[in-house]
């Protein structure tokens, strides 16, 4: 169900009149500063894509991959991974665009520790598009990954909601922003193994409110071992959820 056949969103959500005037101001902003693509510095794709046609064409898709966990497979006639054969995860289906290869993990990078906005802007498009094109939408939402404060604050922003938030536009799904958080400032991931990955994370998010919804998607920019998304989708599923999806933009 997309946000066009909701009378009113789900409190918390962009509504869908923000919506339209951040598509007039991007396209006002277009004319003045073109967009530029991020990776070859080309003319970028009107309206405001920074990124152009031909770098979009080289980026590596993730296919074929894993329903449950988006891993990329070997074979296009698998659809679950050995993985996800043996242990069921706490999430029902994940999605990924692409891969974690050059240049999308350069281009995360850039986004997360260059404090490049404008690159979340072309990971989401990407995102949304992708979907909207490769992915059947069984969800009402999108629920980006919640960031702690304090890193919310060095950072300046939450890439996951960022991402998010374009993702969204694309496809007309609105986004929950305020449902739940993240009650302790957990180490990077980053170098972690899955087992260090699960300790990490044990009881990081708290449901702040009831999304009120049966099947949401939970966004984030890179997915590795699921460890996040597992626990998030543990709160939503206590919550009543009954379908929790992952989408992320690159998969490692």
């Amino acid at each position: 169900m997309k946000l066009r056949q909701y009378s009113n969103p789900p409190e918390g959500c962009q509504p869908r009149r923000l919506t339209r005037v951040y598509d007039l101001c991007d396209r006002a902003l277009a004319r003045l500063f073109p967009p530029r693509c991020v990776i070859c510095l080309d003319p970028g794709q009107p309206p405001a894509l920074d990124l152009c046609s031909g770098c979009q064409a080289d980026l590596p898709r993730d296919l074929p991959s894993c329903t449950g966990c988006a891993l990329p497979l070997p074979q296009p006639d698998t659809f679950l991974c050995g993985d996800c054969l043996r242990a069921p995860r706490a999430f029902d289906a994940a999605f990924a665009a692409y891969r974690y290869e050059f240049p999308l993990d350069w281009m995360v990078r850039r986004m997360k520790y260059g404090r490049e906005i404008a690159a979340a802007r072309v990971l989401g498009t990407l995102l949304g598009r992708v979907a909207a094109t490769a992915h059947a939408l069984h969800v009402q939402a999108l629920l980006p990954v919640p960031l702690h404060r304090a890193r919310e604050a060095g950072r300046g922003f939450n890439q996951a909601l960022e991402i998010a938030r374009y993702a969204g536009r694309e496809l007309g799904l609105p986004v929950i922003h305020d449902a739940c958080a993240r009650r302790r400032a957990t180490p990077e991931q980053v170098g972690l193994d899955a087992a260090s990955r699960r300790r990490n994370l044990r009881g990081a998010f708290e449901l702040i409110r009831s999304t009120g919804l049966s099947r949401v998607a939970i966004v984030d920019d890179v997915l590795t071992t699921g460890s996040t998304a597992e626990e998030l989708a543990r709160v939503l599923k206590a919550d009543g959820v009954h379908w929790v999806e992952v989408w992320a933009v690159a998969r490692a």
